[in-house]
């Protein structure tokens, strides 16, 4: 698992756990230890391993309906793969993008704007009095929203927030939004994941077994609570306090460089 010692990989499992599905960019901040601290790119690997454990941590979250014959019948499946395609075509036509390495002036600088558009997005959406509900999603809504997906391979945009910010756009409720963020992060996950293998070969890689499964472990326990956690602080709270930490997240990285 690349150079990283075990102590990194257990603080690199924490950072991707909690960042993976707020709306603050889980790519940007396993970078910001590489750039900012000269630690060793953790490498496909270890991303794909905590990767796992995240996944794994949303099917228990969802597991009640994730277990139900129904829901691979329903509407909502149709749209979660509806909504999966523009990423999955993004990386098939553009081969390789999914694997670029960001400069710290691009993540500061994305970190920024994403915000500001989740912030424009939230002031929006809370002067809408007719809000949706993520049953009233359509074909063309999940497809819109996949569009808007697809702006996180730009590390800092986040694919949490990038989904959320289209979902407010479209006059959903904050608390569908980021449900349905969590939900879309199952086809990306494992699409991630699919194409890490089949790309890089790694599982020709040496690896540290403990430092694995403890990655995965540690991955999948703060990601279950992550997930709980945001979910009702959403519905409480909304976004502000993840914009305002965009916000201050891109220009102290401007200001460090």
């Amino acid at each position: 698992m690349s150079e990283l010692n075990f102590l990194q990989a257990i603080i690199l499992s924490v950072i991707q756990a909690i960042t993976e599905f707020i709306p603050v960019s889980s790519s940007a901040h396993l970078l910001l230890p590489s750039k900012l601290l000269g630690w060793p790119d953790q490498g496909q690997f270890f991303d794909i391993s905590v990767h796992f454990g995240s996944l794994v941590a949303v099917i228990l979250h969802f597991r009640d309906s994730l277990l139900s014959r129904n829901f691979y019948t329903s509407n909502f499946f149709l749209l979660l793969i509806v909504a999966t395609i523009p990423i999955i075509a993004l990386t098939l036509i553009f081969n390789g993008i999914t694997d670029l390495r960001w400069s710290l002036t691009s993540i500061a600088i994305s970190n920024i704007l994403f915000a500001f558009l989740l912030l424009i997005s939230t002031k929006i959406n809370v002067k809408n009095t007719n809000k949706k509900d993520i049953n009233q999603l359509t074909i063309n809504g999940a497809l819109t929203i996949g569009l808007w997906q697809t702006l996180s391979i730009i590390s800092g945009a986040s694919r949490s927030g990038t989904v959320i910010t289209g979902s407010l756009f479209l006059g959903y409720r904050p608390e569908d939004a980021a449900k349905f963020s969590i939900y879309l992060s199952i086809p990306t996950l494992l699409g991630a994941m699919f194409f890490g293998i089949i790309k890089n070969d790694i599982l020709k890689e040496d690896v540290d077994i403990l430092m694995t499964f403890s990655s995965i472990l540690i991955s999948f326990i703060v990601s279950f609570f992550t997930i709980k956690w945001f979910l009702s602080f959403v519905k409480k709270v909304g976004f502000l306090p993840f914009i305002i930490y965009r916000l201050f997240l891109g220009v102290s990285i401007l200001w460090l460089i």
